[in-house]
């Protein structure tokens, strides 16, 4: 088995564990959900990070150039992030706030993808 099979085998286990937690963070934590919508779209979000670092695993094999890696490692935590957010508001409830965030983090990753496909580029 080489070593980009791995690679996606991890990154697909990951987006699975990653999309797990999101769904149901009170599996490794305890605490009350609160009753402010926001708040409980927040708790949901950091397990996005995991969704994200196996997106990477999953879809960049070359760790050489280094700003390309850079550039995949950020739009994938972010991709991550957004992702475990629209979960969130699909289950905890939609507030204004949230799709501001969703907004900023967009606008975000825009410049970071087209930092990636530069940098794949170069």
């Amino acid at each position: 088995m080489d070593s980009i099979a791995v690679y996606r085998f991890v990154g697909v286990v990951l987006i699975l564990v990653g999309v797990f937690l999101v769904w149901n963070p009170e599996f490794v934590s305890k605490k009350p959900v609160p009753s402010d919508p926001f708040l409980a779209v927040e708790r949901r979000i950091w397990w996005g990070l995991i969704i994200g670092f196996g997106c990477l695993l999953l879809f960049h094999h070359q760790w050489t150039p280094w700003n390309a890696t850079a550039a995949a490692t950020c739009v994938s935590l972010m991709f991550g992030l957004l992702l475990a957010r629209l979960i969130g508001i699909a289950l905890d409830g939609s507030v204004v706030k949230q799709w501001l965030n969703v907004g900023i983090e967009v606008v975000i990753m825009l410049p970071l993808l087209w930092w990636y496909f530069h940098a794949r580029t170069s």
